[in-house]
């Protein structure tokens, strides 16, 4: 069985290395996402301006504790009267944005 199907990954995201250390399950994942839209005017966005990795937690699978290292990509929104001059794409359903304290 293929790893994506089996961790339930979502379109857009690929499996780039999974390891176990210290009773951990690492797995590291790049997002693929070809349509990237500014999530203020909902206009398409090709230039990238940066990327970075976000850590997730999940429950344990199996007993052991689970780590998403999900390595995403900052754009610049192209619409010159938009707001929202950066952005990084959004990996929704799947993660959703945590909500402001």
């Amino acid at each position: 069985m293929e790893v994506k199907l089996l961790l339930s990954l979502p379109e857009g995201l690929e499996v780039t290395h999974i390891e176990r250390t210290d009773g951990i399950l690492t797995i590291s994942a790049v997002s693929m996402q070809q349509a990237v839209c500014c999530p203020l005017c909902s206009s398409a966005a090709i230039r990238v301006h940066s990327s970075y990795t976000r850590t997730l937690a999940d429950l344990p699978c199996a007993g052991q504790q689970v780590r998403l290292l999900l390595q995403v990509r900052k754009f610049f929104c192209q619409v010159a009267t938009c707001a929202r001059k950066i952005f990084v794409e959004r990996i929704a359903p799947f993660i959703e944005r945590m909500p402001h304290v």
